[in-house]
């Protein structure tokens, strides 16, 4: 597939999305899965921004073939490229030749300075002084993406102050991925625009500290998923932008904070009166009989004991004599 395959391809592509064809925005997906452009073809039609953004694509099937493009194409342009030669033999031979020739050679005589053979020198601080790229440094390297160094194509708001946000919003998600800037940029400007559709579409000071508590979410080093799910598509911006703090928090704080109200919950219920399970009341609210309740002397000795209840479904709580 050449490159005047791919854009008409891609001219109809966004066509069918334009018309809502959803149908034919498959087929023509599917043709392009089966094709893998090269990395210079993929710049040159771009036709990898148009399938990316699919994956925000509301259609579930579309998202999820989109995806699958994209994760293909993305292990074919990063796979190590293996340099064959055909003459192989040849080189076989010339190296051979080279080593019989340096095993038979004389040695060159060692020079001495005063009887004693020169002092070699120490080689590793120079070398240490010029390291070669490793996994870390490209990582670091990579981090530093930023607003100002990708330079999206973004155009300005009238609002001084929404454009900071969506710099920001673009840092946050952008400085420890390889996603595309376009896609980074696409994501902040829509959270951006759905936080000032909730206040009434002003910059207020709920509309900064909404924004502010978003940004510092997806900036935490701590919690990678979210800024990930975010970016390719697996979280909604609808849904991301009326997350609570709780929800955005990563699987490892969830899971500790849960064991902190667990351990919580069972200090308290030690402090008070013994509890017991059983299912001889039926709940007012929820018509359910699964309760704990305990008893305790509420009143003068001679008075019977008050049995205080709590439906264990719903939280209902009641007593009686």
């Amino acid at each position: 597939m050449n490159a005047d395959d791919i854009i008409r391809l891609k001219k109809s592509l966004t066509k069918a999305l334009e018309g809502g064809k959803i149908e034919t925005v498959l087929e023509l997906m599917n043709r392009l899965k089966d094709n893998t452009p090269s990395k210079e073809l993929l710049k040159k039609t771009e036709i990898g921004l148009i399938i990316g953004r699919q994956r925000a694509h509301p259609n579930a099937e579309v998202s999820k073939l989109a995806k699958e493009i994209v994760k293909k194409w993305k292990d074919a342009v990063s796979a190590p490229k293996t340099n064959e030669t055909s003459n192989g033999s040849t080189k076989s031979a010339v190296s051979e030749s080279k080593a019989e020739t340096a095993k038979n050679a004389t040695p060159k005589p060692i020079p001495t300075v005063n009887g004693k053979p020169p002092k070699r020198e120490n080689t590793q601080d120079s070398m240490s002084s010029s390291p070669p790229d490793t996994p870390s440094s490209i990582d670091s390297e990579r981090r530093e993406r930023s607003f100002d160094r990708d330079r999206p194509p973004y155009k300005n708001t009238s609002v001084a102050a929404r454009d900071k946000c969506v710099k920001m919003l673009y840092d946050s998600m952008a400085f420890d991925s390889s996603a595309d800037s376009e896609i980074i940029l696409l994501r902040a400007t829509t959270i951006e625009k759905t936080v000032y559709d909730q206040f009434a579409r002003q910059v207020t000071g709920q509309y900064r500290d909404k924004l502010r508590g978003l940004i510092s979410n997806l900036r935490d080093k701590k919690n990678p998923g979210l800024r990930k799910r975010v970016v390719d598509g697996d979280l909604q911006v609808q849904d991301f932008c009326t997350m609570s703090k709780e929800d955005m928090a990563s699987e490892e704080r969830k899971a500790r904070d849960n064991e902190i109200r667990q351990e919580n919950l069972f200090k308290a219920r030690g402090a008070g009166p013994t509890q017991a399970e059983t299912d001889m009341f039926l709940c007012g609210k929820c018509r359910n009989r699964k309760c704990t309740y305990y008893q305790m002397q509420t009143r003068s000795a001679d008075e019977p004991m008050t049995t205080f209840v709590t439906c264990t479904v719903c939280n209902n709580r009641w007593k009686f004599c």
